[in-house]
């Protein structure tokens, strides 16, 4: 369970959740270098079953949160997404981040999905980062692999004090070939690149905020071999700009 250092706001869910949190105008001073996380070190993730009585740090759906802040002007505004993973699949993607991110004691860092990118006063930290998903059509039962599926992760420190990390993150899905409907389906995860990608934004965050030197960053994919080439006019993250080599 998440404890913030101020009050939480409990209102009426408007169609946009603002958090009025202060963002730091320069990196946050290090309190002390922590140790880079190889990707090897993951591989055990797809055995991964969590208790189902673990909770793990994420935000409420529709629970707009008044984070503490020092009156610097800046606020982030989110809309919260739920989850939508097959198979419970959040549960390793929280899990997973509980694991690494709790490296980073002095802060308490929040995972949460969302639907759009976050609206800040400043811009916040961007990672992409690609897998290999699969995809099932809810209309027509069609099934397809993709070696392009896009995560994209927004992240910062957030005052007073750099006590609290947030990062929020979109999976990006696809159309199907044969509906070729206006809505994307949602991708589903493998657990091992679950974690292939939470490792590598966790060496990411540390190199931005705790030291880490040149993190290892791990490019492989689950071996397949998908039957047709992507497909750019099928893919949303083609149409949002973010279908290119990582960043």
């Amino acid at each position: 369970m998440v404890v913030f250092n101020g009050p939480i706001a409990c209102m009426p869910s408007p169609p946009l959740t603002l958090w009025t949190a202060s963002l730091p105008t320069s990196p946050c001073p290090l309190l002390s270098p922590l140790p880079s996380v190889s990707p090897q070190s993951s591989s055990h993730c797809s055995s991964l079953a969590p208790s189902p009585t673990t909770t793990y740090p994420t935000l409420p759906i529709a629970t707009p949160l008044s984070l503490p802040h020092l009156n610097y002007g800046s606020s982030v505004v989110i809309r919260p997404t739920p989850w939508n993973q097959s198979y419970g699949m959040e549960q390793v993607w929280l899990s997973e981040f509980h694991r690494l991110f709790s490296n980073y004691y002095q802060q308490v860092w929040i995972l949460q999905p969302v639907e759009h990118k976050p609206i800040a006063n400043r811009s916040m930290h961007t990672f992409v980062d690609s897998a290999k998903v699969r995809f099932c059509c809810d209309k027509c039962g069609h099934g397809w692999t993709s070696m392009k599926g896009r995560v994209v992760f927004w992240f910062d420190l957030l005052s007073p004090y750099y006590s609290n990390g947030f990062v929020a993150f979109k999976l990006y899905g696809q159309q199907c070939d044969r509906c070729k409907t206006d809505g994307y389906e949602q991708a589903m995860w493998y657990p091992e690149e679950v974690c292939k990608v939470l490792t590598n934004l966790y060496n990411k965050v540390g190199q931005l905020f705790y030291g880490f030197y040149q993190p290892p960053i791990e490019k492989t994919r689950r071996s397949g071999k998908p039957r047709t080439p992507h497909n750019s006019d099928l893919c949303q993250a083609c149409k949002d700009g973010l279908c290119v080599d990582r960043k």
